[in-house]
């Protein structure tokens, strides 16, 4: 339910920025894009729940099948919520969580139905998590993106790896080939 509440404050604060709706606007004055306080909050307060939520599984949680693919999952995103700031992608960053937030209430909810071998509790949760999961991650994030920003897209990349420091070219490097292990893996 914490995360449930969260996603309704963060995105309620950023909702009414015209670049929440408007997937032209993602980009648009980058890499100069103004930093306001409710998007330093998003960052800071996704970036604690997950960084909170290693801590946690270490330390507190009981260890279930799926610990080593949470932890995963835990790690990765605070690496790209971190890289996501440090690249300065605040806004496409933002709605890129609040979509992935979204379907992951319908899972926690799925798994505490299994916990507690509720399974017609379980299926139907997991069967709106997987709806919300295509809907959102899948339809709203990569069909707009590859119809409308291809070339936007693109000159962006190009110009942000043309203005990069060799420090942060081998970060990119490193984020790279991690994220190519992890697919192969």
């Amino acid at each position: 339910m914490c995360l449930s509440h969260y996603y309704c404050i963060y995105s309620r604060v950023n909702y009414n920025e015209p670049w929440f709706r408007d997937i032209k606007e993602h980009f648009r004055g980058w890499p100069n894009q103004d930093l306001k306080p409710p998007l330093i909050l998003t960052y800071m307060c996704q970036c604690g729940f997950y960084i909170y939520s290693i801590a946690a599984l270490l330390t507190w949680g009981t260890r279930r099948k799926d610990f080593s693919v949470m932890m995963s999952h835990h790690v990765v995103t605070v690496i790209l919520i971190a890289y996501s700031y440090m690249a300065r992608f605040f806004r496409i960053g933002a709605v890129t969580l609040a979509l992935h937030d979204a379907s992951d209430v319908f899972l926690e909810a799925a798994k505490v139905f299994k916990y507690y071998e509720n399974e017609l509790g379980a299926s139907v949760c997991f069967g709106l998590f997987a709806i919300s999961w295509f809907t959102l991650r899948l339809k709203h994030t990569i069909c707009s993106w590859t119809s409308d920003l291809d070339t936007c897209y693109t000159r962006i990349v190009f110009h942000m790896i043309q203005r990069m420091t060799t420090s942060q070219k081998m970060m990119l490097k490193f984020f790279n080939v991690s994220l190519a292990k992890l697919l192969l893996i």
